[in-house]
């Protein structure tokens, strides 16, 4: 009976959206039975743009997405049926596609997407360039589904790999980190991936005494922040800035060497083949375990992630926490949305993935909301690159799980990883990486629509 009457209760509903103008319908009010899901309204939004092929539509109301029925959807939430309710119509992210699987020798743990300054594809129309880390310490270059050049970056495994923009003529930067507490900065990626010769440790950033476990790089490249086993958060002098002082302190030894009458150092790229090393620029202390993630989302914010169970707000240039969120788990992975938007999502050691808005205080709302769908521990988060709203999750369960944070449930998981997935990163805005101990680098496209 129950379902019946909720047959025969209609919904006066208007339909607006922020798509072009061709794909916008009349505003009018218009009834439509109450027990349609996201299914049936699309349906009606194809109908009314008499769209062939169809294509799909999801739909957010007061910025949620619907996932039940209208009718369960407004009782739940205590939303009048009475008054005309304002649906918004966003294009549906179809399930990902999967695009590439590579057999590693060892783990992959890291992955970075190397996009061009401008982030369109370079001439020739290749594809993105990527970037994996392996528990081997080696870094693999791949393009166009092929492996284009290795080299081992580290003595042991690779925790993070990071792309590092540069105004440079030869490309973006990268930034790499491992078990043996070192940190080096890649110049000629790009090179080396056209076939040239390999990448050059340029700088080695030095002050760790334990794994290097997370790094994040500033938006303009000239800063980078590294966390570890030995509990601290790091701040660094990176990018063009770094180069530019390892190419001084090149010229500086050169004009000394001559001075003294001794034979020039060896150099390759205008760099001296002894890689330079730079300090820490300063320390953001608080942290009272291991600094497992970090993300730079803004010029002047920072968010660290820790295995004390905590998450902390940065001021960059104040080097102060300005919030933190104490959890009850240790805290492995963070990743914060890209443009200022304000969200922070973060998993760990537990299945839920947790969303803070750290703009919402005391009394005002929930400020931490769960997203529950993974059966292990969650390794990863990555925040696509244009989305205020689209994360990617990885899970010891061995699947990935592409979230849109205005709903609690999962959009889609992708599966194919044979043990636990390690590392993911958005490589192009259509693609997601991911990596396991299943020794695989698997690549899927993932096509997010103009949200």
């Amino acid at each position: 009976m129950a379902e019946q009457h909720e047959e025969e209760v209609q919904i006066s509903c208007s339909f607006v959206t922020k798509l072009p103008a061709e794909l916008r319908v009349p505003s009018a009010p218009i009834a439509v039975p109450a027990n349609l899901t996201r299914y049936g309204l699309s349906q009606i939004i194809n109908h009314l743009l008499a769209l062939d092929p169809a294509r799909p539509f999801d739909f957010l109301i007061d910025g949620e997405l619907l996932r039940l029925s209208l009718a369960k959807h407004l009782l739940d939430r205590h939303i009048s049926t009475e008054a005309v309710l304002e649906i918004e119509y966003v294009p549906a992210v179809l399930p990902p596609t999967p695009k590439e699987e590579h057999p590693h020798e060892d783990w992959v743990s890291a992955i970075a997407g190397l996009a061009s300054s401008s982030g369109s594809k370079s001439s020739g129309e290749e594809g993105p360039l990527l970037a994996s880390g392996s528990y081997d310490g080696v870094v693999r270059l791949w393009r166009d589904g092929e492996c284009s050049c290795s080299f081992t970056a580290h003595k042991g495994p690779i925790q993070a790999a990071v792309a590092v923009p540069s105004r440079g003529g030869e490309g973006p930067l990268l930034l790499t980190a491992g078990n043996d507490g070192a940190v080096r900065l890649w110049r000629g990626v790009a090179a080396a991936a056209a076939g040239g010769a390999a990448p050059e440790a340029a700088v080695l950033l030095k002050g760790h005494t334990d794994t290097v476990q997370g790094a994040a790089v500033a938006p303009d490249g000239n800063l980078c922040a590294t966390g570890g086993w030995d509990s601290r958060l790091l701040l660094w002098r990176c990018g063009d800035a770094a180069l530019a002082a390892a190419e001084a302190a090149v010229d500086e030894e050169e004009v000394e060497a001559a001075a003294a009458g001794k034979k020039k150092r060896k150099v390759a790229n205008g760099l001296a083949v002894a890689q330079h090393v730079e300090a820490p620029r300063s320390e953001l202390a608080g942290h009272s375990q291991c600094v497992s993630g970090a993300a730079w989302p803004t010029a002047g914010t920072l968010v660290s992630a820790s295995w004390d169970h905590s998450v902390r707000l940065w001021d960059v240039e104040a080097a102060t926490a300005t919030d933190t969120f104490n959890h009850n788990k240790a805290v492995h992975c963070v990743g914060a949305a890209p443009g200022g938007a304000g969200l922070v999502a973060f998993g760990g050691a537990e299945r839920a993935l947790r969303v803070w808005d750290p703009r919402m205080r005391s009394g005002e709302g929930l400020a931490v909301k769960a997203c529950s769908s993974h059966a292990g521990w969650i390794s990863a988060v990555a925040w696509h690159p244009s989305s205020a709203h689209h994360v990617a999750t990885a899970s010891h369960d061995g699947t990935a799980k592409l979230w849109d944070l205005r709903t609690s449930i999962p959009l889609h998981t992708l599966e194919g990883h044979t043990d636990k997935v390690l590392s993911a990163a958005w490589v192009a805005p259509d693609q997601l990486a991911t990596g396991g101990a299943d020794c695989k680098l698997r690549v899927a496209e993932v096509s997010i629509g103009g949200q």
